[in-house]
């Protein structure tokens, strides 16, 4: 047989470039044959492509997978390439033949795309340091900022990315608020944060954002022993309830999401001025972009879905922080939201599909503490002290909803929520 025409290609293609899918077009006359693996790969590298004719000789091209194996599947190589400590990984190289293309690209295209895939999750599965792994766990907070004299409010820091927030910013030396319904939980969390951190300053209040009653109670008691706040992060929230309601007649998703938090923030904003400067963090999500302030059904009583309720409240939580930034201007306290990231935590509880599905592919979920990053980060970020108004994911400026960019529909909504809440708010 005659030897495949060459092509001209890189010595190195991305996994998914232009350039790799075109590799397999532009390589006409051959067909899948032999295959085997062998080592190869520099350490830390995404899985790439390396074309290889001289180790192949008149086969135009080596597909090289970089990444970690287990023991049993990885080969012994003394190379200088190899990633691994005893030199090996796993590396396919099939050869090519002169023949027509046209009918095998379509499968080779999907069998490479497939076996990419594979081998990069499992790679990272298996080493806890793997390039998947912290594609995942996104971005990290790298402020060294302390907190002492500080004081910081968390509303559901009980479990989750706020109990890893507490932790964090009590290691600062903040003195921490855990404002949480559950007090059992929330004493349990105080208590682990007290014992590693050493901070004696993490105390828990009971709040209950499901009823306006207990919110006040809360502000009320907070404003009589607590002189300043200089971070009030609004954390808690619920998702996916079946169609409920708070004490107050609102949607469960709305009523605590939103309205709740809507309510503190209104109690507390005057505390916060006179600790100034101050920031007001919100925790929303990127399912905002799914969201809709359905104004003519804000109670879900005409039309309910329980995913769709929590998108809106999220947007709710986007358009709340656009418009409170607004009118804080000037006044030393900024207002900023974000997206956490999807987190294997407790908020799913409400659904046993999503429970089942959150344990079953945790692997490809934040944990807590990776969760918690962004939060972190937009409360003791230097770079942020005059940013306000933002919304951010990874720790970074991220892409807002062209709803939750609105102004119009950011005031609608303000003016909405005083008029439910019962509270006069300029």
């Amino acid at each position: 047989m005659a030897a495949a025409a060459a092509v001209s290609r890189p010595s190195r293609l991305l996994l998914g470039s232009q350039a790799h899918r075109q590799l397999f077009t532009n390589t006409s006359g051959a067909r899948v044959g032999a295959s085997s693996f062998r080592p190869l790969g520099p350490p830390g590298r995404v899985p790439y492509i390396a074309p290889d004719d001289q180790s192949l000789g008149t086969a135009p091209l080596a597909t090289r997978f970089t990444a970690q194996f287990p023991t049993a599947l990885r080969e012994q190589h003394s190379g200088s390439e190899s990633p691994f400590p005893n030199g090996t990984s796993p590396v396919l190289r099939i050869r090519h033949y002169p023949c027509h293309l046209e009918r095998e690209a379509p499968r080779l295209r999907a069998a490479h795309c497939m076996l990419g895939s594979v081998v990069l999750l499992w790679g990272g599965s298996h080493g806890s340091h793997g390039t998947f792994r912290r594609y995942v766990a996104g971005g990290v907070c790298k402020s060294t900022t302390k907190l002492n004299g500080k004081v910081v409010m968390i509303t559901g820091a009980n479990t989750g990315i706020g109990k890893e927030t507490a932790r964090d910013l009590a290691q600062r030396g903040a003195r921490v608020i855990i404002a949480c319904r559950d007090m059992a939980k929330g004493e349990a969390a105080a208590c682990e944060i007290r014992a590693e951190t050493g901070n004696q300053q993490v105390i828990v209040k009971k709040l209950d954002l499901a009823d306006t009653k207990s919110i006040r109670e809360f502000a009320e008691n907070f404003l009589a022993e607590e002189k300043e706040l200089h971070i009030l992060i609004n954390n808690a929230g619920v998702m996916l309830c079946p169609y409920s309601k708070t004490a107050d007649g609102f949607e469960m998703h709305l009523g605590v999401n939103h309205l709740g938090h809507f309510l503190l923030t209104f109690l507390l904003l005057e505390c916060l001025k006179q600790s100034a400067p101050a920031r007001i963090v919100n925790v929303s999500s990127l399912a905002h972009h799914g969201g809709r302030i359905r104004f003519h059904d804000l109670q879900g009583e005409k039309c309910y879905n329980w995913g769709l309720a929590y998108c809106h409240s999220k947007l709710a939580n986007v358009l709340f922080t656009r418009e409170l930034a607004r009118r804080l201007q000037g006044t030393g306290v900024t207002a900023n939201s974000l997206h956490p990231g999807s987190v294997y935590s407790e908020l799913v509880r409400h659904s046993i599909l999503m429970s089942l599905l959150w344990k079953t592919f945790s692997f490809f979920l934040k944990t807590p503490r990776e969760g918690a990053q962004t939060s972190v980060y937009c409360a003791v970020a230097e770079e942020l002290e005059s940013v306000t108004g933002q919304y951010f994911s990874d720790c970074r400026p991220a892409y807002v909803s062209p709803q939750g960019r609105s102004d119009e529909l950011a005031k609608k909504l303000w003016n909405v929520s005083c008029e439910l809440l019962g509270i006069q708010w300029d």
